[in-house]
């Protein structure tokens, strides 16, 4: 009995160790006793934590690699694309041109959404929140998408006071509603010749909504438009979609502290709401 309460108290620390078991990575610098088992057991757990940081460290390494290369060769690809948009100019009118200048479009889209999609992981380092006009925002990406209401025959109905302000990352919102419009004309569609685009202010929240009046979204795929590439009947239908969009734009959200919503009803349109907190809004400054 004398031994056993020996060994019993040399050992101590190591049953109360896995007794608890390991919950975070600071108990792998537990003091385990001078005894032979706990000594050994102190160095096995200080050799796998020094593993465990190193494998950590040549992750982020690789990772940082990755996102500088990214970055890099978006960059790359803009300048040819900026080239060809100015020589098009010259052209301005023939159909051609406007065939090429649809596709530099999509080519310019897809490279911002490449880039924005490599930055949302440091997130926390390019993001600068400051008081913004929405409807200048608005009517800023409603001009720009010109082209593409023209093409798919859609008039953009916008209904936001000119005295709306909103406190968030400018760069930012371009990014989001520019991804809630263009979904909206894409799947309204032969549907509906309108896009509806409108602010609500009351004593909480300033909510922006863009409502289409396309195909909508059947209800199985409603909780999962959020999910990263998840593209849903309609982007099969479509094509075209990578399921990244909505994503992004949840996932922006969150981080800015907007709350982002949709619901839609099969054949009678989608709408998409960002509520900007003003609660929120007073902590940013």
């Amino acid at each position: 009995m004398c031994f056993l309460i020996y060994k019993y108290y040399k050992h101590r620390e190591v049953y109360t160790l896995f007794k608890k078991g390991i919950k975070s990575l600071d108990e792998s610098f537990l003091y385990l006793g001078n005894s032979f088992l706990g000594r050994n057991i102190s160095a096995i757990l200080k050799q796998q934590h020094k593993l465990y940081q190193s494998m950590i460290q040549e992750h982020k390494k690789v990772h940082s690699e990755h996102l500088t290369f990214i970055n890099q060769w978006i960059h790359q690809m803009k300048t040819p694309i900026s080239v060809i948009s100015l020589q098009l100019q010259e052209y301005e009118g023939e159909e051609v041109t406007e065939n090429i200048r649809e596709e530099l479009d999509r080519l310019n889209k897809g490279l911002n959404m490449a880039m924005h999609f490599a930055r949302a992981d440091n997130f926390q380092k390019d993001f600068v929140v400051e008081k913004a006009k929405l409807n200048e925002i608005v009517v800023g990406i409603v001009n720009e998408e010109k082209r593409l209401f023209i093409k798919n025959e859609i008039i953009p109905k916008i209904k936001i006071d000119k005295f709306t302000y909103v406190y968030t990352d400018i760069k930012w919102m371009k990014f989001i509603i520019n991804q809630l419009i263009t979904n909206g004309v894409k799947y309204s569609k032969c549907y509906s010749n309108y896009l509806n685009i409108k602010a609500e202010e009351n004593n909480n929240y300033v909510t922006l909504s863009i409502i289409d009046e396309g195909v909508g979204i059947v209800s199985k795929d409603i909780k999962r438009v959020f999910d990263p590439f998840f593209t849903g009947e309609n982007g099969r239908k479509f094509g075209e979609s990578t399921g990244m969009g909505l994503y992004l734009v949840k996932k922006v959200c969150d981080d800015l502290g907007h709350k982002v919503s949709i619901k839609s009803e099969v054949g009678k349109g989608t709408e998409v709401s960002i509520m900007f907190n003003k609660d929120n809004m007073n902590n940013f400054l």
